[in-house]
């Protein structure tokens, strides 16, 4: 029986499927939404070369806490959230480890040719890497019985 179930978010409708689906198939198992922000992200903020290090951590946790306010908007009940720093696939495996997972469920939209080999897909390195079974979900219509477990914004509530 699955326990714990990871749900990595970054807000398109893919990953609010994922939720739903996760929310749907197991609602008695304790799920965590992780969102991931890529180190670029900060480093594009603090880019000028006049601000301080100071700065470049308050960029940082600028970023978590509009990422944690925005997780926190699509929790429900007992459901957990957290914010993580790095490049997406290592981030997602290394907090699935530490938090002991039982399953990752994460959306995915469909890449095909230079799209997939520019910016490749965290999705599909955990497929093959990740030490627990990964559930995809594509960002398709769901069953009608599953949209009531969508987050705000999504058709859900």
């Amino acid at each position: 029986m699955l326990q714990r179930i990871l749900v990595p978010v970054n807000f398109p409708t893919a990953s609010a499927r994922a939720l739903a689906v996760a929310r749907d198939y197991h609602p008695n198992a304790t799920l965590r939404l992780l969102y991931v922000i890529p180190p670029s992200d900060i480093a594009t903020a603090a880019a000028n070369p006049a601000i301080n290090p100071t700065h470049a951590r308050n960029e940082r946790r600028k970023a978590e806490q509009e990422a944690l306010a925005q997780l926190q908007a699509w929790q429900r009940g007992q459901e957990e959230v957290a914010v993580a720093v790095g490049n997406p696939a290592d981030a997602i495996s290394e907090h699935a480890q530490q938090w002991a997972a039982d399953l990752i469920a994460m959306g995915t939209r469909s890449r095909t040719g230079l799209q997939q080999f520019l910016h490749g897909s965290a999705t599909e390195w955990l497929v093959r890497h990740a030490d627990q079974p990964i559930l995809v979900v594509h960002d398709v219509e769901l069953a009608d019985d599953q949209k009531p477990h969508l987050p705000p914004g999504h058709g859900g509530g």
